[in-house]
């Protein structure tokens, strides 16, 4: 039945009152009907609080449904029984009246079934079906002992039923129809019987029986009524509370914050799609997880307290810094019964705010004449360095240090290599042994074996005693080889096997020497590319790369020139005997701007010659080398220009204006960035714009790439 045929109504039942209909209250707004009309499920109640005036209909067809279906068992019982007595003791005599009666139920109740959803006034039905129960239970009373049986209290059944189906004023009109029956039975039984004797005996029985099913129609008036009321309250309770959720979910996954809920026990109950990008889930999967798994220590945040910061992943390039803020939920006696969690990624807000410190502390630098007595120096086992990227370094080398892991370190020449490793050594339980350092590209290849290995007397011409080499020399401690890449491949063999077996063979010996020692090796080149191209062991780069340190260049941090520079004007003046003692801010902004091909060791070379041709207290650009001071040249005879060049075409036939000057604004950024040695923040000073406004411009030309900003300390783990 569609909606549209559905145009019954809970005023269609029997006992319809029209005193207590739906009227206007001369506002135009209409009064709630009666409340036991309302029978309905909590799905016909609209916002409103009215009831639909189709979904009555269907939910009572669905309910007379179910009622059809139990008398239909109820009745095929009856017949089942009724049959197997019937075959036992009445098989020669002819058909039982009974029998067929309950066979005549059997087919009314199972045509009403298969007639119940092409019918259309389902109420007007309903009280229909009410009355062939009321007259089957009439004629099983009279074919089971009349005024003898005890069956009359299946007429309370029938009320019931009628209460059950929700009929509302019908209840009461069943009782009625129920008290008729019964009369009307009574009737009969005194037009049958012979004398009055027989219903006289039996007033105070007839009496109860009528007197019970009023009751009970009143009794269950009144429950369906309540139990309607309650239903519409319900209804309206989860209305308002899905409108509610909905708002909640609504707010939920609108919002730039994550929040996630867990139950008592800290599984997630729920996660909006912010908190699920946080902590890297997938939001329909979520539920169910423990937040502890992905989120330690955030059942430990006390409730209600100043948001707490977690750090979540590995460490370097996936650590990830979380601002988190948790809070209880309690039902009504202050049972904990789940938690909220707030959670926002403040990972880029702290790497920000480092910058800045860093950039202020470095404009502080070069904005001021600085004493250098005065100013402390950062330094790490002979490394100099504030810098993010720098302390991160730091932190890895105090991480590495205590195992006997192999280590690669690389970066460019001139960026520290050597110190690291160096450091590492001072770190580690190794420290009271020897740290050896070799140059693997400054010894002859006929000689590094030796060097490294050893060798035993008469090895070979000039061999008059035996020599043990490098790496016993290092036995319990550290050996260093530096230019690992320029090792020759016979030799890479041969480290390779002490890499592996911790044992060397000396030139000319026979036997092998077990050695005790850690191996750092460092290279400025690509390994993987040497790899590549067949001119580097692929094994022995394996075995080297263990745990790998990146030396980031200068250029790339040039927030750490000034304490570098004030740490090398210390040294390079007490070494010259000289008392250079300040620096002037135009000195300091030239040296932190510049590019630094050669990296540390090209400053260190520039202080000294500085420090060497500084006459006074002060260190000013006179002192620097002349590519950096950029001192104008004196005024000359004007030479003679020659030919001017032919100008240049206004423009280009066939390209527009915007595309003419985008081409020539391209082209002065490549000008600027290969003028300032691919610094952008001296290529904007250049061009005279702003350092954003520089990387805007890149990025939109697609000349982004390779970003001076970007932090390059890294360890790679194989």
């Amino acid at each position: 039945m569609t909606a549209s045929s559905a145009t019954e109504h809970p005023g269609d039942a029997p006992g319809r009152d029209p005193d207590r209909e739906v009227r206007s209250n001369g506002g135009g707004r209409p009064e709630a009907a009666e409340p036991e009309h309302a029978v309905a499920s909590q799905s016909g109640v609209r916002q409103d609080g009215h009831r639909h005036r189709g979904q009555p209909a269907t939910d009572l067809r669905s309910r007379l449904g179910w009622f059809l279906l139990v008398r239909l068992l109820l009745v095929s019982a009856f017949l089942g029984g009724a049959a197997l007595l019937y075959t036992r003791g009445q098989a020669t005599s002819g058909p039982d009246l009974r029998l067929g009666l309950i066979a005549l139920g059997y087919g009314i109740t199972a045509i009403s079934g298969l007639l119940l959803p092409s019918v259309r006034r389902v109420f007007l039905y309903a009280a229909v079906q009410i009355g062939v129960d009321l007259g089957l239970v009439s004629l099983v009373i009279l074919l089971t002992g009349a005024l003898e049986s005890p069956l009359p209290v299946l007429y309370n059944l029938v009320i019931l039923n009628a209460a059950l189906l929700g009929l509302g004023r019908g209840i009461t009109a069943t009782a009625a129809a129920a008290a008729l029956c019964y009369g009307g039975v009574l009737a009969i039984v005194r037009a049958t019987t012979p004398g009055d004797v027989h219903v006289a005996q039996h007033v105070f029985t007839h009496a109860t029986n009528l007197l019970s099913f009023f009751a009970i129609a009143m009794l269950a008036r009144y429950l369906t009524t309540q139990l309607a009321s309650a239903e519409n309250l319900l209804a309206q309770h989860r209305e308002a509370l899905g409108r509610i959720e909905a708002l909640q979910r609504l707010v939920a996954n609108t919002v730039d914050t994550g929040l996630v809920v867990t139950d008592a026990t800290g599984r997630i109950t729920s996660a909006n799609p912010t908190a699920a990008e946080i902590l890297g889930l997938d939001p329909s999967a979520s539920a169910g997880m423990f937040l502890g798994a992905l989120l330690p220590f955030a059942a430990e945040l006390p409730a209600d307290a100043p948001p707490a910061e977690l750090t979540i992943g590995d460490p370097p390039d996936a650590q990830r810094l979380l601002r988190v803020k948790a809070a209880t939920v309690t039902d009504t006696y202050q049972h904990p019964i789940g938690r909220v969690y707030v959670l926002q990624d403040v990972t880029t807000v702290r790497e920000m705010e480092s910058r800045l410190h860093d950039h202020e502390a470095m404009e502080a630098y070069a904005s001021s004449v600085l004493p250098l007595d005065d100013t402390p120096v950062t330094a790490f086992e002979g490394l100099v360095g504030e810098s993010q990227v720098m302390r991160r370094l730091f932190a890895l080398i105090e991480k590495v240090a205590p195992t006997d892991s192999t280590i690669l370190i690389t970066g460019e020449s001139g960026t520290g290599k050597e110190l690291v490793a160096r450091a590492i050594h001072a770190r580690s339980p190794r420290s009271g042994h020897e740290f050896v350092a070799v140059n693997c590209g400054a010894i002859p290849e006929t000689l590094i074996e030796s060097e490294l290995f050893g060798h035993v007397r008469g090895a070979f011409t000039g061999a008059i005693a035996d020599r043990q080499g490098l790496f016993r020399q290092a036995h319990g401690g550290t050996i260093f080889l530096d230019e690992i890449a320029e090792l020759p491949p016979s030799m890479q063999v041969r480290l390779l096997r002490v890499l592996q077996d911790h044992q060397l063979v000396p030139v000319g010996g026979s036997g092998t020497v077990t050695v005790d020692v850690r191996v750092v090796a460092a290279t400025n080149q690509q390994l993987e590319q040497l790899v590549a191209e067949g001119r580097f062991r692929e094994d022995l780069y394996y075995r080297l790369n263990v745990i790998r340190l990146m030396t980031p260049p200068l250029r790339e941090r040039p927030e750490d020139v000034p304490p570098l520079l004030l740490h090398l004007l210390r040294r390079c003046s007490s070494r010259h005997g000289r008392t250079v003692a300040r620096v002037s801010p135009r000195t300091m902004r030239t040296l932190v701007t510049y590019a630094y091909p050669g990296n540390v060791r090209e400053l260190e070379n520039i202080v000294d010659h500085a420090v060497t041709l500084c006459d006074g207290d002060i260190l000013t650009e006179q002192d620097l080398p002349a590519h950096l001071s950029a001192r104008p040249e004196p005024p000359g005879p004007a030479a003679d220009p020659g030919p001017a060049p032919a100008p240049a075409p206004l423009f280009v036939s066939g390209q527009s204006l915007d595309d003419q000057l985008a081409t020539y604004e391209r082209d002065m950024l490549v000008a600027a960035i290969e003028r300032s040695g691919g610094v952008r923040k001296r290529a904007a000073e250049l061009l005279g714009i702003k350092y954003r406004s520089l990387r805007h411009r890149l990025s939109k030309y697609g000349l982004a790439a390779g970003d001076d900003d970007l932090d390059l300390g890294s360890v790679d783990r194989t």
